[in-house]
């Protein structure tokens, strides 16, 4: 059956969907713009939504038309952009509609209304009986994502890219755990100003000497000096190190730390075997939900990156 397409209902809904789009990666990603910039940025999304009525188009040349207008939108809405703030901004932008997208799908699924003749990334086709309440559904999608997404792609998204497995290897024992790139962290050995890697004591206590173990189980705060003077005439004695270091809430501290024999980093493409790294003991928990157990130097990302 012909189907009837209304060019203004379509240019002013897909203005709604795009502009909300924008405006929800912008929130994600954190990117300066203003209100204006990202209507003129939906504007461009809402004319390039007619080229799904262009007859006899091929798929790749939909796809590459729907890549570049994507493209453009963010231009004109964030310009000027880095590499790295593009690539942010386009993977925010892809979600948002995806999100938003299937939230309106599913509203109309669920109703028992008429599926758009024709979907696209930022275009939508509507047949002339859609009901435009179920536009509440994306629209609040955009708002929950907008609202709670950038605290759950910070705790799980970016946390989980930024999680390495390292080998911590002293004296012929080996251990594995999680370590987490913490970009705060820059704290470094004193003496050979070499990164450090902050463990929890907890995740070495089975390769560290008993003299630290006992130090450590206790309630009371280590005494360091206590525990540097019990192991001067041991093999420990030269890996030992006290490490000054500055945090919120306590203007100076010191962390025990040891000299391991290597540091191995996994990362995807290679294993990266590093000498002359610290390691500095932490009592406490670093991740309340258990997801990592140390905190790499932000250094050392670049080193296990080639960069």
């Amino acid at each position: 059956m012909p189907v009837v397409v209304y060019i203004d209902i379509v240019l002013a809904i897909n203005l709604v969907m795009d502009y909300l789009i924008l405006w929800t990666a912008a929130r994600l990603g954190q990117i300066p713009t203003c209100g204006w910039r990202l209507l003129a940025g939906a504007a461009v999304g809402a004319v390039s939504s007619l080229t799904v009525l262009i007859p006899g188009l091929e798929v790749w040349l939909l796809t590459f038309l729907k890549l570049f207008f994507s493209i453009l939108i963010l231009l004109v809405a964030f310009f000027p952009l880095t590499v790295r703030l593009f690539f942010q901004a386009l993977v925010y932008f892809y979600l948002a509609a995806f999100v938003m997208g299937g939230a309106m799908l599913g509203a109309i699924c669920l109703f028992g209304g008429n599926l758009p003749v024709a979907v696209m990334s930022g275009g939508l086709i509507f047949s002339p009986n859609l009901r435009f309440t179920w536009l509440l559904a994306a629209g609040a999608a955009a708002l929950l994502l907008a609202r709670w997404g950038t605290g759950w792609i910070k705790r799980n998204f970016w946390e989980y890219m930024l999680r390495l497995p390292v080998v911590i290897s002293i004296a012929g024992k080996e251990l594995a755990l999680k370590a987490l790139v913490d970009t705060g962290n820059s704290l470094r050995d004193p003496l050979s100003q070499q990164p450090v890697i902050i463990v929890e004591y907890s995740a070495l206590k089975s390769i560290l000497p008993v003299e630290i173990v006992r130090e450590y189980s206790g309630l009371k705060e280590p005494d360091l000096e206590r525990v540097v003077a019990s192991l001067a005439g041991s093999p420990w004695a030269t890996r030992l190190r006290l490490l000054p270091y500055h945090s919120l809430g306590e203007s100076r501290g010191l962390l025990l730390g040891f000299r391991p024999d290597a540091v191995i980093i996994v990362t995807n493409e290679h294993m990266l075997k590093l000498k002359n790294i610290v390691v500095g003991l932490c009592r406490e928990q670093l991740s309340p939900q258990g997801n990592y157990r140390a905190l790499l130097h932000p250094d050392l990302l670049q080193v296990s990156m080639g960069l």
